[in-house]
């Protein structure tokens, strides 16, 4: 018993640090790319990043189902610390740059519905699954405040130049990462299915619709309350600093909801992160700040419990598979096509607000979880 605890709590660990080092990496090398190197290779860099994630959703949810979800996230981990490395010996080669990008966003799309996946798996008979697999999302935050946290530093030293360093970090952790799962086993036996995403969208494809519906919300919040929000007039530096206050206290209400949705339904914590988000968008009307820190709680609510929710909505056979397209699609609906929309158009916030949520509310309404 004690040896299958630690066990599971290995994969808890092995997960979130995994999880955390693919997220910093995306985001400094998102952030840098804009500052450091020019505009037209930030732009590069960040449609890379989006095209890499719904492809390695495709490659990594094959793998996770028909060779195991422990080969997956082995795979992404030796990915993740291949591109790094590229970048720290030639920060500046653009080859190398696009060819890491493109790693990381097969990597980034492929370990968060393996690792999911996994710890749904192996806590399915514990009575607070919902809340340990709502720790996983913690990752998000925790790459953001870290890879803004490295800006700053190396603003302050002055040696922007020298980024690249701040690499090592992920290398350590996706290290440390595959030594908790090198001798593990495998929580579910291989998938029979020849193209589980392809039986997935063929019989199952109400669920990935659903799942998408209630996922566009929380990727539109995320990315309004993180990028859009510097559109407003405000300095950068003031903008800056309300959104890392805000994601910081992500580290506070994410287990909060987490632990809410455990006690009284993730459907629940999701419907009123749903009502919270459209109070958050017309807050902008009105205060910057408030509505801010109302966005970061509402994004809370959505992200939490979505772990659960969407490995719940697949078969085992294709859920690895399911549960990466339906994330990583939504992801790009909501959260990069949204606030350009709104940028490129001038758009009032809640004319896109209010029907991203009405879909949410409908998708969520319809959800049935195994």
């Amino acid at each position: 018993m004690d040896d299958k605890k630690n066990g599971r709590f290995l994969i808890l660990i092995g997960s979130l640090l995994l999880t955390v080092s693919e997220w910093y990496t995306f985001f400094l090398v998102s952030q840098v790319s804009f500052f450091v190197l020019s505009l037209y290779v930030g732009i590069l860099i960040y449609t890379l990043g989006f095209i890499g994630r719904v492809s390695g959703s495709i490659l990594f949810g094959y793998i996770g189902d028909k060779m195991g979800r422990r080969h997956s996230i082995i795979l992404s981990a030796v990915m993740i610390i291949l591109s790094t490395s590229l970048i720290l010996i030639s920060p500046s080669n653009l080859l190398f740059l696009v060819i890491a990008r493109t790693l990381q966003g097969l990597s980034l799309g492929g370990e968060w519905g393996a690792a999911s996946t996994i710890l749904a798996e192996s806590y399915l008979n514990s009575n607070y699954r919902v809340f340990i697999l709502s720790l996983n999302q913690l990752s998000v935050p925790l790459g953001i405040i870290l890879s803004t946290f490295s800006i700053l530093v190396l603003s302050i030293i002055n040696k922007v130049e020298d980024w690249n360093l701040f690499l090592l970090l992920p290398i350590l952790l996706s290290s440390i990462s595959l030594f908790t799962f090198k001798d593990l086993g495998e929580t579910k036996s291989p998938s029979t299915s020849k193209i589980p995403l392809w039986e997935a969208i063929r019989d199952d494809w109400k669920n990935i619709l659903l799942a998408i519906g209630v996922k566009i919300s929380e990727s539109s919040n995320y990315y309004i309350f993180t990028s859009y929000v510097f559109s407003e007039s405000l300095s950068v530096s003031e903008i800056s600093t309300i959104v890392l206050i805000a994601t910081i206290t992500q580290l506070f209400t994410m287990p909060l909801f987490g632990y809410l949705a455990n006690s009284f339904g993730v459907k629940r914590v999701i419907l009123s992160g749903i009502v919270i988000y459209v109070i958050g968008a017309t807050l902008f009307l009105y205060n910057i700040t408030l509505a801010e820190l109302t966005l970061s709680v509402s994004n809370s609510a959505l992200y939490s419990p979505q772990s659960s929710l969407f490995v719940d909505l697949f078969k085992s056979k294709y859920r690895v598979s399911g549960t990466n397209f339906s994330y990583q699609l939504a992801s790009i609906l909501g959260g990069s096509m949204v606030p350009s929309v709104l940028a490129l158009y001038h758009l009032p916030l809640l004319s896109l607000v209010i029907p991203i949520s009405i879909i949410s509310l409908v998708s969520i309404s319809y959800v049935k979880l195994k």
